[in-house]
């Protein structure tokens, strides 16, 4: 038998060089712990992302370690005096600047930046391997003047944040300065309106005596600025004025912004007048004069309103005027309220009078109320039809009596137009009325225009292309669709197409370029009284009504008015429920729905709605100053 063949051994030297032998290597040790997973133990195999929370901190500090190092920079950032060893892909990581220039030439290795401080540069390299900075208002600047140059926004948007952060009376000023120099457009707005919001103690410091002329200018002339009164604006300005004889030459100019007209005749004598500059200097006189003039002359303020007539920091409010509340059902209302910008219902004053069914209008700043009833009887409510007309005057929360209208009116309308008050139909004892009368502020007079083809009382009107639009109403004893349009411009009436609901007691405003009527009441098949739902838009130019999105609620005597592109309606008296309502129900054109807002603090039936402009509270608790308190020192 032969002897077997031993197997050749082989030489180490006969094994590839490029092969290794792991006889428990890693790939070994997890086949092996796959071979667990494969014989199906229940385990579940869903993928699940984990994060490790500091490796974007560590990954930062190994950076900024590197460069620190100088290991592995690749890139000389130099200013006029001194140079940084960075890494190419940092900066343009965070540098939109170094971006496009390595996009441009990816092989540059010194980037020369002669117009940037090496104390910016040195703050804006720390920021790119860190995002941390310490920041101090001393070197804020040339900080942003390195982000700005190096376009890294997000360090920008770091230092605006800390001088917000920082701003204060003392250097408000300056932060402000900051902005404007650098061109912070938002920075400087906030840092402005901080000054605004704090200017009497800002007017106290150091940085208030160096303003120029060009910036206390701008601060007086802002509507925004917070002041009790307006004699503390005067006494401001001639702080600044009185520090420095040379400034004498600004003492016109300056002294023009400050709404005199809004200071009360008996403070202009002791708190003004007694200014020896008010008397000496011809221009500053002539101010005073002119804001005595408009005191002297009340018929004549419509004609003399001006930007130093306009109170200063006042807002638009909805307002509501008189009415018959419901849990004193038999008594009228004197209350005129406003709703504050916060939704809170609060009273602003109270009417000479008690009134109900009035019309109220609303011509250079001041409320008028005009007509409507001056005792409950719903028996014969124009029997207690007036004539009354009054104006308020939300800056001094005083009241004026008028000229009566002509005629005595309850459910009639009156308009605005082209600086003249219009009241149109209406009843009285008399019975229903077409007369139209107009009111000529500056004279103080009415005077009867071209009246309506037939009477008509419980209408409404609004002002829509140039035209009076009356639209509705009771003629000849029955609801009416019949709409009418009255041109001041030729004293005429035309017939305009009808609506497509008659109704009463409704209301009727204007927003944009069409009109909209909504509310009111009709008769039922049975001759019953039925609330109309319906909203009809007006278009001048086609001549056409076409429907809008109905009411929720159906409302007479209710108030509307219009406030920030919106039309609100408010109160009146629901058919359905036979009750006084305190809804308030708000249309958006834009979306074409109507809302239910907060309500009424009253159920009330009706009143008569508007929107003024009125002081701020704080402006309007001080009023009693232009009475009896002593001037405000600074």
């Amino acid at each position: 038998m032969a002897p077997k063949k031993k197997s050749a051994k082989k030489n180490k030297g006969d094994i590839n060089e490029m092969t290794i032998i792991v006889e428990d290597g890693p790939m070994n040790k997890l086949n092996g712990l796959n071979t667990l997973l494969e014989g199906g133990n229940g385990f579940s195999c869903i993928s699940t992302e984990v994060t490790d929370d500091l490796y974007g901190t560590n990954l930062m500090e190994g950076l900024s370690k590197t460069r620190q190092e100088g290991f592995l920079c690749d890139l000389t950032m130099a200013t006029k005096t001194k140079s940084f060893s960075v890494h190419k892909v940092v900066m343009a990581s965070c540098s939109e600047y170094v971006k496009n220039v390595l996009k441009k030439d990816p092989s540059i290795q010194r980037l020369d930046l002669n117009d940037v401080s090496p104390t910016g540069l040195a703050s804006a390299i720390t920021y790119a391997y860190s995002g941390k900075l310490t920041l101090s208002l001393y070197t804020i600047g040339s900080t942003i003047a390195t982000a700005i140059f190096l376009q890294i926004q997000s360090l920008v948007k770091m230092c605006c944040d800390f001088l917000m952060q920082e701003v204060s009376v003392e250097n408000c000023m300056y932060v402000a300065n900051i902005a404007d120099t650098y061109g912070l457009k938002s920075t400087k707005e906030a840092a402005q309106k901080f000054i605004r919001d704090n200017f009497i103690e800002f007017s106290e410091t150091e940085q208030f005596l160096k303003l120029t002329y060009e910036q206390i200018s701008d601060f007086l002339m802002d509507d925004a600025l917070q002041l009790p009164s307006e004699i503390m604006a005067f006494q401001i300005a001639m702080k600044w004025l009185d520090f420095d004889q040379k400034r004498a030459k600004y003492a016109a100019d300056l002294l023009n912004n400050i709404r005199f007209g809004t200071i009360s005749a008996q403070d202009l004598v002791n708190y003004v007048q007694t200014v020896p500059r008010m008397m000496q200097d011809t221009e500053c006189r002539k101010l005073l004069v002119d804001a005595m003039n408009y005191h002297l002359l009340p018929y004549q303020q419509n004609l003399l309103q001006s930007r130093r007539t306009k109170v200063r920091g006042g807002f638009r409010v909805l307002v509501t005027v008189g009415g018959r509340p419901a849990l004193t059902e038999k008594s009228l209302s004197k209350d005129i309220l406003y709703r504050d910008p916060d939704n809170i219902w609060r009273r602003l004053t109270e009417m000479p009078a008690k009134s109900f069914n009035q019309s109220v209008a609303v011509l250079d700043g001041f409320l008028y109320v005009a007509g409507g009833e001056d005792q409950n009887d719903a028996r014969n409510q124009a029997k207690h039809a007036v004539s009354n007309f009054c104006r308020y005057d939300p800056r001094f929360n005083t009241w004026v009596h008028l000229a009566d209208m002509t005629q005595k009116r309850t459910h009639f309308s009156l308009s605005v137009f082209n600086g003249l008050l219009f009241a149109v139909g209406g009843r009285s004892s008399e019975g229903c009325q077409a007369s139209t009368e107009c009111y000529v502020p500056s004279s103080n007079q009415w005077q009867m225009k071209a009246a309506m083809e037939v009477p008509r009382c419980c209408h409404a009107s609004t002002v829509v292309d140039g035209k009076i639009l009356v639209t509705g109403g009771y003629i000849n004893n029955a609801y009416s669709r019949a709409v009418c349009a009255y041109d001041p411009s030729s004293d005429s009436w035309q017939d305009k197409a009808s609506l497509s609901t008659p109704r009463g007691w409704h209301c009727a405003v204007s927003l944009g370029d069409r009109a909209y009527v909504f509310g009111g009441s009709q008769l039922g098949g049975r001759g019953e009284r039925v609330d109309v739902l319906t909203v009809e838009c007006y278009n001048p130019h086609s001549g056409q009504w076409s429907y809008s999105a109905p009411l929720h609620t159906g409302v007479s005597t209710a108030g509307a008015a219009t406030l920030d592109n919106k039309i609100y309606l408010l109160g009146g008296w629901n058919e359905i429920e036979k009750k006084y309502k305190k809804c308030i129900q708000v249309y958006n054109p834009d979306l074409n729905e109507w809302t239910d807002e907060d309500e009424l603090p009253e159920a009330t039936v009706g009143i008569s709605c508007c929107v003024i402009t009125v002081p701020s509270r704080k402006t309007r608790e001080s009023r009693a100053s232009s009475v009896s308190s002593a001037p405000v020192s600074i």
